[in-house]
């Protein structure tokens, strides 16, 4: 299959998929318990204009006229008007994606680079101290809790050595400029990445295992090549795929990740917008927030499927 029908075939795959996502966003908020426009008016509105609203947002009409008329506004960009900033959804999740994508390709090269060079290390030392040593790490950074992870850095890392920024993505006076912003994103990145590092690192290296276990690296070491050519000229190449893969299933993972790094080190993103919805039960933000994560982890498989299909000769 060629790469272009290979494209058009997952496009087709994701509408369906998307779909769904757009009937479980909606669902999720409107059969929660409770009146909607109570929520958005508050326990102080007469019964007037909370029957007002309910006509307005055309609460009163079945449920199924309800989503397809939230659907057609979505097709054409129209997610509501936030209740809190009396602005478009859309005009406010923009710039906030932006910056949530920002951190999340920061943790995703960190969860590429110390990933592939563990797993390598650790699967090329089958069962020594360094493979052990590997295993152990993992399973400690599998263990941490985001929240718990960010606040410890915060505290020695922002606090108590004073090496990163502690809030934000740039310096409050005199903002500007990438290096300012890799220096904020350094806490943030490592507290959302290290999760992922421990996955990916675990699954590359039970491949990287099984590869070096095959007939034709026996062969390649009986020839006299050398651990380190046998790894890099043989094992590395047949354990892409299954890194490409795993790795690109973290995007949509690091994405929706991102909500606690992005509360604890004010990152202006779209954790923190989602945080700050919730406390102010901004409904029509809210679902805006949830189909950006949604978006994003489909689009993230679709690439990572994308490269598993280039790297890999047998699917093409």
């Amino acid at each position: 299959m060629s790469v272009l029908n290979f494209i058009g075939a997952r496009l087709l795959y994701a509408i369906p998929v998307l779909i769904g996502v757009t009937v479980i966003v909606f669902l999720s908020l409107q059969l929660v318990p409770g009146d909607i426009a109570l929520t958005l008016l508050g326990r102080m509105a007469s019964e007037a204009d909370l029957e007002a609203l309910r006509e307005r947002l055309g609460l009163n009409q079945p449920l199924i006229v309800q989503y397809v008329r939230w659907l057609l506004n979505l097709l054409q960009g129209d997610i509501g008007n936030s209740v809190s900033q009396q602005l478009p959804v859309m005009h406010i999740l923009g710039p906030k994606v932006v910056n949530s994508l920002i951190l999340m390709a920061g943790s995703l090269v960190l969860v590429l680079a110390v990933g592939f060079i563990l797993s390598v290390l650790s699967s090329s030392r089958f069962r020594s101290i360094t493979d052990r040593s590997i295993v152990g790490l993992t399973l400690i950074l599998a263990s941490l809790p985001v929240f718990w992870l960010g606040i410890v850095l915060l505290y020695f890392f922002g606090f108590k050595w004073k090496l990163f920024p502690i809030s934000g993505m740039y310096n409050t006076i005199d903002p500007g400029g990438i290096g300012q912003l890799l220096h904020h994103m350094v806490l943030p990145a490592i507290t959302t990445a290290a999760s992922s590092i421990a996955v990916v690192t675990r699954v590359t290296r039970s491949r990287m295992i099984d590869v070096l276990g095959q007939p034709y690296i026996l062969a390649a070491r009986a020839r006299g090549l050398t651990r380190n050519q046998v790894v890099l000229r043989h094992a590395v190449r047949n354990t892409l795929p299954t890194f490409a893969n795993i790795g690109g299933l973290q995007i949509g993972y690091l994405f929706g990740g991102v909500i606690f790094s992005e509360i604890i080190f004010n990152w202006p993103g779209i954790g923190l917008l989602l945080f700050e919805a919730i406390l102010q039960r901004d409904v029509p933000v809210i679902q805006g927030c949830v189909l950006a994560v949604a978006v994003v982890f489909v689009l993230g498989n679709m690439i990572s499927d994308l490269v598993v299909h280039l790297l890999d000769p047998k699917r093409q």
